[in-house]
């Protein structure tokens, strides 16, 4: 396939993400791409690449309905962390979630890693937008902290589109990965280059984050919206100084 070739399908696939049109992410071997000239896909996408989507979810083009939904969401998930305790790395160990850090960090450094603390497997229920289960909890990794509960996660099934009912507001992102088979993608290493007998693409399954900030543009941010998490007191000291 030409490298025009590839632009002109990239570009198509980018406009059939925004429009809601296309059924599946993308095709296996292929990695979406914007159309030229733009940096990101319009404020009203609801799926695609993470480096696609604004950080910000646009809610002030939600109806009425749709920012209920969202304000909906935020308290079932709320009101789950509370009930459930998620808050304490051992009850959320209890509820099936695995805590167990494993990201090494280096003498003297200061950032803040946001920790994914996955549920084990297990039968999917009839959606998979249980706001009383998450598939993941995810806890700010900060130096000389423990842990601290800052958002959840949620993931589809290969080529399965997530549900937005609450419009734009809550988007759905993919990553670009190292894929083998049926594997799981994994993230490529700094060079790029994918391990033998893997391809880079884009993933297949897609990913929402919540996150517990006071306000639904930041609770429905693609990335961990640090100003926000710093303004709710669930990140202190210099990562916060230095915003």
């Amino acid at each position: 396939m030409t490298r025009t070739r590839v632009g002109l399908i990239g570009a198509a696939l980018a406009f059939l993400v925004a429009s809601g049109e296309a059924r599946t992410v993308v095709p296996p071997n292929l990695v979406c791409k914007l159309p030229r000239g733009s940096a990101r896909l319009p404020a009203t996408a609801r799926h695609g690449l993470v480096q696609h989507l604004r950080q910000y979810a646009a809610v002030e083009l939600a109806t009425r309905r749709q920012r209920a939904r969202a304000r909906h969401v935020l308290e079932q998930l709320e009101s789950a962390a509370k009930r459930e305790s998620w808050r304490d790395v051992r009850a959320a160990e209890r509820a099936g979630y695995d805590t167990t850090t494993t990201r090494p960090r280096r003498h003297g450094d200061r950032r803040v890693f946001f920790f994914h603390a996955e549920r084990r497997e297990e039968p999917r229920g009839p959606s998979v937008l249980d706001f009383r289960r998450p598939k993941a909890l995810i806890y700010a990794n900060a130096p000389g902290r423990v842990l601290v509960l800052v958002g959840a996660m949620w993931s589809t099934r290969d080529g399965v589109r997530g549900p937005t009912p609450a419009g734009s507001i809550m988007r759905w992102h993919s990553h670009v990965v190292c894929k083998e088979g049926r594997k799981r993608g994994l993230k490529p290493p700094a060079s790029g280059v994918c391990p033998p007998g893997s391809r880079l693409t884009q993933g297949a399954s897609e990913m929402l984050h919540v996150w517990f900030t006071n306000d639904l543009r930041s609770a429905f941010a693609v990335n961990a919206p640090r100003p926000e998490l710093c303004r709710a007191g669930l990140l202190t000291g210099e990562p916060c100084s230095r915003r």
